[in-house]
């Protein structure tokens, strides 16, 4: 799809929202990467973990930013968000789906 962001929420939606989903309530990874480390990949970045809180807030569950605490689920510390050369290279998240016990 390259990293056009309808294309990225349609098939996450299409993923996790389909209605013959199984009923685990397991955490679920998703990660994805945009290309293109220059052309305003935090506001793509932004936008695809909002619509990801929304699939999640509809299967009872919330988003965890696995990158925000790498330890916890088995990642290096120095991991890095950008690869590639010149700046302009893939920018790559990973998010969990846990379920919410608050609601």
């Amino acid at each position: 799809c390259g990293g056009f962001v309808p294309h990225v929420v349609g098939m996450l939606s299409a993923a996790l929202l389909r209605r013959n989903r199984d009923s685990s309530s397991g955490p679920i990874a998703v990660g994805y990467s945009l290309l293109g480390g220059n052309k305003d990949v935090v506001g793509k970045e932004l936008t695809v973990s909002q619509a990801l809180t929304v699939i999640a807030r509809r299967r009872g569950m919330r988003v965890v930013h696995a990158l925000d605490d790498p330890a916890r689920y088995g990642l290096p510390l120095d991991i890095k968000k950008v690869g590639g050369s010149g700046g302009s290279g893939t920018f790559t998240t990973w998010l969990l789906l846990q379920p919410d016990n608050s609601i």
